[in-house]
């Protein structure tokens, strides 16, 4: 008698684990793993029946729907190994199947109106239970073809993924093998014995409980292919992934350009002592550097001549921690760039009597470049540098026209604050990317910080032309970096400067920089129109702007609003 609730306790945990899988999966659920659940219960629910019937009537239904769930379960069971193995079955293979399991199942559909697939049929009590004594047809040795055909291609499955050594874990490679082998070994060794005793739901609890720990824990694994496909969309952008134990989960192209020998690593296993470039960049196996404590910090690796900056970021299923996002954002060009301001600082002494023109003009590349990788990191201000530093052009020309209004202009400086226009936001490559490239509005706090790029712009300015033998030219590039976002009524920043104690070429720089932020689209706010971002300006003159140079500044209209028509 215990042994009959025995096999209703299967079919009670049948349904408990289909709703389990259902409740932890809902955000994400593979209709085949549905599927399989669904069928498992049907086979145990129907062996349950046969279990308790007392009479041959009940016990062939009871067999039927056992069979059927029986043989949907295998067919949905080879699906998902296809798919756990990153394989898969064509269509005309799985309609084959199909339908030879639509067959198999009329077969046992009508075994009460022919002898096809059990010539004799009764049954009989043991231990309390109602089993099946039957002799087998013809048409069960075709159900045991099905069976061979199911089992032989989801082992070939497993050890062809396994040899290829693609992106699937190897342990779970090897457990499923296991499991499936015992599952045949647990039908075709009691048959083999003449018993007529049925384990089967057992195995499909066994197979139903190792599923769902895999598909609960895949969700680590698909979101490892989320990200590929984001990044693969997102140039110079890369990752890679470890579940919470350090082992590897997945990674992109990108990543595997900067350290090809990821891909001879096993997908769930611990990166080996032997490749220690990736050990040391990673900080894999560093005491004094742990992931945890350095989430969400920049921190520069580099590999094969390539250089990248990389942040670590926790991933999370609720609440829970499953494991660590690399991000890579490729730094090779802006490294090359450094290692060229450098070459160049060191060789700028020896060559400026004999090279001053092309030095000139490779000073201003180097430095429009620096300038357009910092915008680069900015989600909003996109050709922000480029149209500033036109617009300042366009004014020096109409500023030279008025020398005698304004005291401080001259030829000379124009040049100057032309070269050094592209500058002004230099700061803002010590902004964090999470400020910067924030696709919405800043909060109070997040002002605050972007604020602090002007004056830690004019350090790094500093710091970059500090070889340069043009001291003038450095002041302007200081000036303009550090006090354009001053106003003329002492309410701007970072210094809180008032009237001409804001340096000329910051005052000019302010209204080329708040006119082309006013015409162009952002993130928070659509773009003006030239007659709306005008008329602001004209109202801030003696507020925001110094009125003299804005003034003249408003006399440009025509020349500016024909070359804002033509950039677009």
């Amino acid at each position: 008698m215990v042994l009959k609730y025995v096999y209703l306790l299967t079919c009670l945990i049948s349904l408990t684990e289909l709703i389990i899988y259902y409740e932890k999966t809902s955000h994400n659920l593979n209709k085949n793993f549905l599927l399989l659940y669904i069928t498992t219960l049907f086979s145990n629910f129907g062996c349950s029946i046969l279990i308790f019937s007392e009479t041959l009537q009940v016990a062939l239904i009871g067999n039927l729907i056992s069979y059927l769930g029986s043989i949907f379960t295998i067919y949905f069971m080879l699906i998902v190994i296809s798919g756990m193995c990153n394989k898969k079955i064509p269509s005309y293979a799985r309609g084959i199947l199909f339908v030879y399991a639509l067959f198999n199942s009329f077969m046992i559909g009508t075994v009460q109106f022919n002898t096809l697939f059990y010539k004799e049929i009764d049954i009989i009590k043991y231990h309390g239970i109602t089993i099946m004594k039957n002799t087998k047809g013809i048409g069960f040795i075709i159900y045991i073809l099905y069976l061979v055909i199911i089992n032989i291609s989801a082992i070939s499955i497993i050890i062809y993924t396994i040899i290829q050594r693609h992106k699937v874990s190897r342990r779970v490679l090897y457990s499923l093998l296991g499991i499936i082998l015992f599952g045949t070994s647990a039908y075709v060794i009691p048959i083999s014995f003449g018993s007529n005793l049925n384990i089967m739901p057992f195995v499909y609890i066994l197979l139903q409980t190792y599923f769902l720990h895999f598909s609960i824990k895949a969700s680590t694994y698909d979101l490892a292919g989320n990200l590929m496909n984001v990044y693969k969309q997102r140039g110079g952008y890369g990752y890679i992934t470890f579940d919470n134990k350090k082992h590897l989960l997945g990674y992109d192209s990108f990543a595997e350009n900067l350290f090809p020998n990821l891909k001879k690593i096993s997908i769930d296993s611990y990166i080996p002592k032997k490749y220690t470039k990736l050990i040391e960049n990673l900080h894999y196996n560093d005491k004094n550097w742990d992931w945890l404590e350095n989430c969400n910090k920049d921190f520069q690796i580099s590999s094969n001549n390539k250089f990248a900056i990389c942040t670590i970021h926790l991933m999370t299923s609720g609440k829970k921690t499953i494991g660590f996002l690399f991000e890579l954002r490729d730094n090779t060009e802006q490294q090359n760039y450094i290692k060229g301001i450098n070459s160049f600082n060191k060789e700028l002494a020896k060559m400026v009597t004999e090279k001053t023109l092309q030095v000139t003009s490779m000073e201003d590349s180097i430095i429009r470049g620096m300038a357009t990788m910092v915008e680069s990191r900015d989600n909003s201000t996109g050709g922000h540098i480029l149209r500033t530093s036109d617009s300042i052009k366009i004014f020096a020309e109409e500023l030279l026209k008025h020398k005698n209004e304004v005291s401080g202009l001259s030829q000379e400086f124009c040049t100057l604050l032309v070269k050094a226009a592209p500058m002004h936001d230099l700061g803002k490559i010590a902004v964090d990317d999470s400020i910067l490239r924030k696709p919405s509005k800043f909060s109070p706090d997040e002002y605050e910080k972007m604020k602090e790029h002007a004056a830690k712009g004019a350090v790094i300015v500093q710091e970059v032309l500090k070889d340069t033998t043009d001291s003038d030219f450095r002041r302007i590039a200081v000036n303009v970096a550090h006090y354009h976002h001053e106003k003329w009524n002492g309410e701007g920043y970072p210094e809180h400067l008032r009237g001409t104690d804001i340096p000329l070429e910051a005052r000019i720089m302010a209204l080329a920089d708040v006119f082309d932020a006013l015409v162009s689209k952002r993130c928070y706010k659509d773009a003006f129109s030239f007659d709306q971002a005008f008329e602001i300006i004209r109202q801030d003159l003696g507020k925001h702007f110094d009125p003299i140079v804005g003034e003249i500044f408003l006399q440009c209209r025509p020349q500016i609003e024909q070359y804002y028509i033509n950039m677009i």
